[in-house]
């Protein structure tokens, strides 16, 4: 399996632990995977996956923003 096909499984597994295991990609959705060395966000748009990686460690903020709410 190539590397990008196994990180978007990883992804995919890691989504169906939060979700249940039938949870998959919708249209509209955005989901975002850190690694050890990079972050893959993986978006789901008319139908068609797109996958981007970004390189090293992401920047963490200790703030939240009051335009998304945190599950109850």
């Amino acid at each position: 399996m190539d590397e990008v096909k196994k990180a978007i499984h990883l992804a995919m597994q890691e989504l169906r632990k939060e979700y249940g295991e039938e949870a998959q990609l919708e249209d509209g959705d955005d989901v975002v995977t850190v690694f050890n060395n990079c972050v893959l966000i993986l978006s789901m748009h008319q139908g068609e996956i797109g996958v981007q990686f970004v390189g090293g460690k992401p920047l963490r903020v200790d703030a939240a923003l009051s335009f998304y709410k945190e599950a109850e």
